[in-house]
């Protein structure tokens, strides 16, 4: 019996959906209030015991049922589905605030009366948001969050309807001060991992507020003199260099869950403006297996290969451990064809490679071996090398 308004209802067993479900593993039973069947009586001690017991200061007995408990089918499934709403709803706006928080957090890099530094920040958010919009999933988050129906959160036990929802996020930046931080300073770290790997990298970007005003104060007088170095900059480089304005520092994660720092520095190889090396930086380590197979890319290949491996182990990469080896196939090659080519010659091979390891299910086959050896002769006789 249900007590609603304090009028009495007839019983009703609620066992037919059991019946649907299980057939003969549901006796057939008389049903009442007072002798229920073995299915009712099964789900009322469940609701006895459901956890929400201390829930809204709603104590929960055998002779005193919570609010939760005394509801029927009809009432709970639509009490369920309101909060799964509301869940839904909630982890929609953990998901864009991960992507709000680092647009903010990349915006306060910026700095007044440096305009152009300020375009490569906004390339970095760019960047960030291109790499966020792609989708976090099981495999590639770096940050998660679990959101459960507002009612069962502080339940002891789970209710029979599986509520838990998780919000994620592929690449996030945040605060990334230490203890001590120097005066009018701003650091800024972004963790990622590689998009096929399944490496977690972090960058930690450090601003210089007060260095970033200074080249501000003159950067008339520095660009009026770099216009006379149209191609190279140089003026503007050296001093945007001496300045040390900017900096940052990458990291992988080890097998213990630390990090190890790597040694990159683009030193401004891909723009003037210290952002423009973090932007590119990004989308290099985003697809870290691919950049690897650029001859000059020492630093990233060296240990991205037990990287990588660990990452499969730990269920975050998404290459078969065949495709894993015909990439450290390529590596050794690249090593060795550094020794005897000139870098003209290695290249046409590397542009081969990254012709085979763009198809997606290239290496995913362990019957085809991967034979670079027969790469170096084929590099002379495809369009591929003009």
């Amino acid at each position: 019996m249900k007590e609603d308004n304090n009028e009495d209802v007839a019983w009703v067993c609620e066992s037919e959906g059991a019946k649907e479900l299980f057939a003969q593993l549901v006796p057939e039973e008389e049903c009442s209030e007072n002798s229920r069947c073995c299915w009712c009586s099964l789900k009322t001690d469940y609701r006895i015991f459901c956890g929400f017991e201390g829930l809204e200061n709603n104590p929960c007995t055998s002779e005193n049922r919570c609010k939760y408990c005394t509801m029927d089918q009809e009432e709970w499934e639509a009490f369920v589905s309101e909060r799964l709403e509301e869940r839904d709803a909630e982890v929609k706006a953990a998901n864009e605030g991960y992507l709000a928080d680092g647009i903010a957090r990349l915006n306060g890099l910026k700095c007044q009366g440096l305009d152009a530094h300020n375009n490569s920040i906004d390339f970095c958010i760019s960047t960030f948001t291109d790499i966020f919009n792609n989708g976090a999933d099981d495999q590639n988050w770096v940050k998660m969050e679990e959101h459960d129906i507002v009612a069962f959160r502080e339940s002891s036990e789970r209710p029979p309807t599986d509520t838990v929802a998780v919000s994620r996020a592929n690449i996030i930046a945040y605060d990334g001060s230490s203890d001590w931080v120097e005066e009018d300073t701003k650091t800024t770290a972004i963790e990622l991992r590689g998009k096929e790997s399944g490496i977690k990298y972090k960058i930690t970007i450090t601003l210089r507020h007060k260095r970033a005003r200074m080249v501000a104060r003159r950067l008339d007088e520095i660009l009026l003199a770099n216009s006379e170095y149209p191609v190279s900059d140089g003026v503007l480089r050296g001093f945007v260099k001496a300045s040390d304005f900017m900096e940052f520092r990458v990291q992988r994660e080890d097998p213990g869950g630390s990090w190890d720092y790597m040694c990159i520095d683009p030193n401004g190889v891909f723009g003037v403006w210290p952002g423009d090396d973090v932007a590119t930086l990004i989308m290099c380590l985003y697809d870290d297996l691919n950049t690897a197979l650029d001859p000059k890319m020492y630093t990233l290949r060296n240990g991205l290969e037990d990287a990588s491996k660990v990452a499969f182990m730990n269920g975050n990469s998404k290459s078969s451990i065949h495709r894993l080896m015909a990439y450290e196939c390529a590596y050794d090659r690249i090593k060795d064809l550094s020794k005897s080519m000139n870098s003209g010659e290695i290249y046409s091979v590397v542009y081969k490679m990254k012709q085979n390891f763009s198809d997606p299910e290239f290496g995913n086959d362990p019957s085809s071996e991967v034979d670079y050896s027969m790469l170096q002769e084929e590099a002379w006789e495809g369009e591929w090398n003009e």
